[in-house]
C-alpha cells in the first residue's frame, strides 16, 4: 500500500471514530506501529489530525461519540489515577452516588468496592456490571441505550434522576475549553449529566488531559460549579484551561 493511500485511509478511519488507537490502525492498514507512527506525525505536522497519547485524535471541532472499545484504551492509565484519586478522596462509607456512562467513573468500581455500604446509581451499562461483579449495590437507570457509548438516556431516566438525591455525582467530559465550558457530543447524554449534577450535593467532573482545550457540540456545565479531578498538567495544558477554576490533578 502506497504511503497516500494508508494515509488517506488513516485519516477517514480518524474522522469517523474521533480518536482511535495505534494499534487499531496497524490491523486496519496491516502496517508496523513504526510506519503508523510516522504517518501521524507527518499528518499532524500537515493539519490532518491530531496526535494524543496512544493514538491519534480528529481535528474536527464538533466530534462524534467514540466507540466504546476505542474509548476504554486511551489514555488508560491517566483514567485510573483519577479514577483512585476520585474514590479515596471523595467518597466515604454510606454514600448515594452517580457514575455516568465514562471510561473515568467506569475505573471507579474496582476503588469503591473498598469503601463500605455505598450505593451507585449509574446510566452506563458496563459500569452497572462491573459493580455487580464487585459486589457493589448498584442501580442502573432505564431508558433507550444508545449503541455507541453504551449510555442509557432519555426521559424515562430523567424522570428517576429527579427522585433521587446524590452525596456525589461523577460524571466525565468530553471537554473544557478555555471559558470553563464542559461539553459532550449527544444532547441526551448533556441532560443526564446536568440532571445528575442538580441531584447532587456536589460534582467531580473527571477529564484526562486530553480533553483539556477541547469542545464539543452539547454544553452541559461549567467548571465553576463544579470540581474537575484531572492528571498532572503541564504548564501549556493549563493555560488552556479558565483561571478561576477548582482543579485537582491526581498522581
Amino acid at each position: 500500500m502506497l504511503t497516500q493511500e494508508r494515509q488517506k485511509l488513516i485519516e477517514n478511519y480518524v474522522n469517523q471514530y474521533e480518536l482511535c488507537h495505534v494499534s487499531d490502525l496497524c490491523k486496519m492498514t496491516a502496517t508496523s506501529e513504526s510506519t503508523i507512527r510516522r504517518d501521524l506525525i507527518q499528518m499532524e505536522h500537515e493539519g490532518r489530525i491530531k496526535r494524543v497519547h496512544g493514538g491519534a485524535q480528529s481535528i474536527n471541532n464538533f466530534a462524534h461519540d467514540v466507540s466504546q472499545h476505542i474509548r476504554f484504551t486511551m489514555n488508560h492509565e491517566q483514567k485510573i489515577s483519577i479514577a483512585h484519586y476520585a474514590v479515596t478522596h471523595y467518597v466515604h462509607e454510606g454514600d448515594y452516588i452517580f457514575l455516568d456512562a465514562g471510561t473515568t467513573a467506569y475505573e471507579m468500581v474496582p476503588f469503591l468496592a473498598e469503601v463500605g455500604q455505598i450505593t451507585l446509581i449509574t446510566n452506563g451499562l458496563e459500569t452497572a456490571l462491573s459493580a455487580l461483579t464487585h459486589n457493589i449495590k448498584t442501580i442502573l437507570l432505564g431508558g433507550r441505550i444508545k449503541d455507541d457509548t453504551h449510555a442509557v438516556v432519555g426521559q424515562a431516566a430523567l424522570e428517576q434522576l429527579e427522585n433521587m438525591n446524590f452525596a456525589a455525582s461523577f460524571i466525565g467530559t468530553n471537554g473544557i475549553d478555555h471559558a470553563g465550558g464542559l461539553t459532550t457530543p449527544d444532547p441526551d447524554e448533556a441532560n443526564i449529566k446536568k440532571r445528575a449534577q442538580l441531584r447532587s450535593d456536589c460534582t467531580y467532573v473527571l477529564a484526562d488531559s486530553s480533553k483539556i482545550g477541547e469542545r464539543s457540540f452539547a454544553i452541559f456545565g461549567n467548571v465553576k460549579d463544579v470540581i474537575v479531578i484531572t492528571n498532572v498538567l503541564q504548564a501549556q495544558q493549563k493555560g488552556l484551561l479558565p483561571t478561576k477554576i477548582n482543579l485537582r490533578e491526581a498522581n
